[in-house]
């Protein structure tokens, strides 16, 4: 039988790792935006495929500590993509690096 406290614990688990996975979709689909694209555009923010891939392994890590420390009964949100990595489709020109300013 289901303590006060392990609900609440499940409740946590769930809402971060609901939270975690919609963040790693979207560096996802900045990654499938940016493949997308053509022309300067993409020779610009190709650079920044490295860094999104860095953020999602970050968040794969995350993701799997999460899992380990939530109670034994806890399986995850349903509905909620589990695996998914990027990988980078072609080496960026050589010079296309730098700061996009911000």
């Amino acid at each position: 039988m289901a303590t006060v406290k392990d609900i609440r614990v499940g409740d946590y688990c769930t809402r971060v790792y609901t939270e975690l996975s919609g963040m790693k979709a979207k560096l996802l689909n900045f990654v499938q935006e940016i493949e997308a694209m053509r022309g300067p555009e993409k020779e610009m923010l190709a650079s920044q495929i490295p860094h999104f891939q860095y953020i999602v392994d970050t968040i794969d890590w995350k993701l799997e500590i999460l899992s380990r420390v939530c109670p034994f009964e806890w399986e995850g949100p349903v509905g909620v993509e589990k695996h998914a990595s990027v990988q980078v489709l072609e080496v960026p020109a050589e010079g296309a690096e730098g700061y996009l300013g911000g």
